[in-house]
């Protein structure tokens, strides 16, 4: 199987790269699997046949992504094969390509791992597959979606346990969004909402932004459902069978709670009555919309102008942009045209790239490969955030009241100074995180796209951390 574009210099060596068809590997590191999550059982005794076809591929595949840090695995049926591809830092790398039956037959092993049904391939089904890798606990959420003719889709999500990514600090949210946050909540009300696409990390920010609450001010309770993961200063709180919403705020609100974590707002009757309850308790919860815009039209559209103008205090979303690397990012001196037209201080001395491609006619001089030979001259490692917040000034809720055009709502955010996107990418750059390349890329989908060539095979390749 071939490996990526750029591994972790910082790991151990993992052990030789696994042939695709070999049966025994003794000097090659394998990921261990110990058992589906969410209290799933996995019979493999009763599948021997399968475990036999399938169990060391399967294997071989995921040590390879996890050695490669690819955070998500993606398998597709083709015309006769299924196509494996690694995606790490955003970017999908092509992988594999398998025979069709040995790929379905990967396909089953994976599903039945997580403790869902094998032969069942027309309903979608997900869960989850504990795992050990390099001494490192992992979490391989599995999700399988019927593609006709009784091939399927698969999915896997790698969540590294040792990372969590709970705290503001661990993801990078400005100290500014953080106290933002945290005056919003002082008032024990008002309705937070974080969106985004998917796959931008929209569940890590909802948390990242519970955790920007002051627990030892404020009481927190969690009536979401976390899938096995933990929240720090937080009470849960389960509800009493029978109770709808209402009845359950009202026991809440008896044990002097000022601020709730919920699941995902995903229907106009909830909204409604969260909103309802609104000027007695803070709430912060996820909304399924890919940008701030489209979560609050969806919200006028479900609970109306005059509620979402009292009651909501600030939508928060986040894009992920690829990192450059340390060990060979370039300093150059910006133009101050470039400077003024970025809208930075015109004292900014430095900025960084990555490693410029040597002239043409100068043959003795390095390759952008060689310059950054552990990354293969792409040469970006993990990612950054980029953070937006629509807060609800009061020239904003003037704006809202008035109908809410989007373009109207940009414009303001910009004339109140609030924090989007493309501005605080631009401080990213700023820091030495990323590069004006990549902003570039990550904001102009359409253009010339990230390269990506196929991933070269390496003897060793190092761990994910």
């Amino acid at each position: 199987m071939a490996g990526p574009p750029k591994p972790d210099p910082k790991k151990a060596d993992a052990g030789k790269k696994p042939a695709e068809d070999s049966q025994e590997q003794p000097d090659v590191e394998q990921v261990l699997f110990q058992g589906p999550l969410f209290g799933r059982e996995s019979n493999l005794k009763t599948n021997a046949k399968l475990v036999q076809a399938a169990l060391v591929p399967v294997k071989q595949m995921m040590s390879e992504a996890l050695s490669r840090r690819a955070h998500t695995v993606l398998m597709e049926p083709r015309e006769g094969r299924v196509s494996i591809r690694f995606v790490i830092d955003g970017i999908p790398f092509p992988a594999a390509a398998v025979p069709g039956q040995k790929g379905v037959a990967m396909v089953q092993m994976l599903k039945l791992l997580a403790g869902l049904d094998p032969n069942d391939r027309k309903t979608a089904q997900a869960g989850g597959i504990k795992a050990e890798y390099d001494k490192l606990p992992f979490q391989l959420m599995v999700e399988s979606v019927p593609a006709g003719g009784g091939a399927e889709r698969v999915r896997i999500k790698i969540e590294n346990r040792k990372v969590l990514r709970q705290k503001p600090s661990e993801v990078g949210l400005p100290e500014s969004l953080k106290l933002k946050i945290r005056d919003f909540t002082s008032s024990r009300s008002g309705v937070i909402l974080i969106c985004g696409p998917p796959d931008s990390g929209v569940t890590t920010l909802s948390i990242v932004a519970l955790h920007s609450v002051d627990p030892y001010l404020y009481s927190v309770y969690n009536l979401a459902d976390m899938r096995g993961k933990e929240l720090i200063n937080v009470t849960e709180f389960k509800p009493e069978p029978g109770h709808d919403m209402e009845l359950t705020f009202d026991r809440i609100l008896r044990r002097e709670a000022d601020v709730l974590f919920l699941n995902p707002l995903t229907s106009p009757q909830d909204a409604q009555t969260i909103f309802q309850y609104s000027d007695r308790l803070s709430f912060i919860m996820e909304i399924p919309a890919n940008t701030p815009i489209e979560a609050m039209q969806k919200l006028i559209s479900w609970v109306g102008v005059d509620e979402v103008v009292k009651g909501l205090k600030c939508i928060l979303t986040q894009k992920l942009i690829r990192k450059l690397c340390d060990d060979c990012k370039q300093a150059f001196r910006p133009n101050p045209l470039l400077l003024k037209k970025l809208g930075l201080p015109p004292e900014t001395s430095v900025l960084y790239r990555a490693p410029v491609p040597p002239p043409p006619e100068d043959v003795k001089a390095q390759t952008v490969e060689e310059l950054c030979a552990d990354c293969d001259g792409v040469p970006y490692h993990g990612r950054v955030a980029a953070f937006e917040m629509l807060e609800m000034t009061d020239t904003m809720k003037e704006v809202i009241a008035a109908g809410g055009d989007p373009e109207a709502i940009r414009r303001q955010m910009t004339a109140d100074g609030q924090t989007t996107l493309q501005k605080d990418a631009i401080r990213l750059v700023a820091d030495g995180k990323t590069s004006l390349e990549e902003i570039q890329r990550t904001f102009n989908p359409g253009g010339s796209g990230a390269k990506k060539k196929p991933m070269k095979a390496r003897p060793k390749p190092p761990a994910q951390g």
